[in-house]
């Protein structure tokens, strides 16, 4: 079954319950509540028809939304496994926006990929340098005056300018508006979230939704680590975590797990340059040899074109990434 067909066949089970729930109750609020609620999710039936995969994304996510309304909405009891049976049906949504990020998501730079090394670039790049020649086009065009390509070195002390320049250069595609818009609906919709888990470990919360996003496609019932879900310690590298307690655990416990694990909770520098050598080291520097920018950072915007590593492991220079990249998601937040 397809994400989009398995999207509809979860809503009309959904719609099904609040309908037993709406001829079971005696309060008239919740009765018109539910009215508008079902309402809503056949709607999204209906345009789920036509949806292509963007599309069932932000069905999915409009569906979330219109379930957890319907929570809110009720007023009194008996409730006879109602709430269990809306909690279910949230929770295969919530698998379900894994499954449907898993299509898009960006494979992290193979291993050996991201030496943090002085290699030089390749000897085509070097040499248009060199001759002071203009820079190769990210595929739809040069990159924007006074912008220098991706340097071949990994610290972040002699990438600092870099990213301060290109995070001043980089602005959305205006064919990817929609999706864009897709992604900071996504990332303040969780923002309590992760205010929660930053404000305990003195780290922002965009840096820990956009990292749940690049990762996990904001699905908070998997592991911030890896996307596992939460009902196990994971399976993936890095496997075992969290150390302690018992499955299955929420999302703050993982996501803090996380965090902690790759060091965060100790870093002090919270810069934007700072904020986007992590997010560029989380996924792998390995672009940085072949001279490409990190779709995991630019993807969606002016500075990326084209280039990313596939699923098996290799990287395909006609490949486009179909994920928005992490700084055009910082920008739209701290500007």
């Amino acid at each position: 079954m397809n994400p989009g067909a398995e999207l509809q066949y979860e809503l009309s089970r959904a719609v099904n319950t609040l309908r037993r729930r709406q001829a079971s109750t005696s309060d008239v609020s919740e009765q018109k509540a539910l009215t508008r609620i079902i309402a809503r999710l056949n709607k999204l039936l209906a345009a789920l028809d036509q949806a292509d995969l963007l599309g069932t994304a932000d069905a999915l996510a409009d569906g979330v939304e219109t379930l957890e309304l319907a929570v809110a909405a009720v007023r009194h009891g008996p409730f006879d496994g109602y709430l269990a049976a809306l909690e279910g049906h949230l929770n295969i949504l919530s698998a379900l926006s894994g499954t449907l990020h898993s299509l898009d998501a960006l494979p992290p730079t193979p291993a050996g990929d991201d030496d943090d090394a002085s290699e030089p670039a390749p000897a085509a790049k070097t040499a248009r340098r060199k001759r002071g020649m203009a820079p190769e086009p990210t595929a739809r065009g040069a990159l924007p005056s006074g912008l220098q390509p991706p340097a071949s070195v990994t610290d972040f002390a002699t990438l600092r300018d870099e990213y301060a320049a290109w995070y001043a250069a980089c602005e959305p595609r205006a064919e990817r508006q929609g999706e864009i818009a897709y992604y900071l609906k996504r990332l303040t919709r969780g923002q309590a979230s992760y205010e929660q888990v930053g404000a305990e470990l003195n780290i922002p919360w965009a840096f820990i939704g956009i990292t749940h996003g690049m990762e996990c496609g904001f699905n908070f019932s998997a592991h911030l680590h890896n996307g596992d879900p939460l009902s196990a310690r994971t399976v993936q590298v890095p496997k075992g975590r969290p150390l302690t307690g018992n499955p299955p655990f929420t999302w703050s416990q993982s996501a803090r797990d996380a965090l902690i694990f790759k060091g965060y909770h100790q870093v002090s520098d919270w810069s934007v340059p700072h904020m986007l050598h992590l997010f560029e080291r989380y996924n792998g520097m390995g672009y940085r040899r072949r001279g490409v920018p990190t779709p995991y950072l630019w993807s969606y915007s002016n500075l990326y074109g084209k280039g990313k590593f596939v699923a098996d492991g290799r990287f395909d220079p006609e490949a486009v990434s179909k994920q928005c990249g992490a700084a055009l998601m910082l920008k739209a937040v701290l500007g």
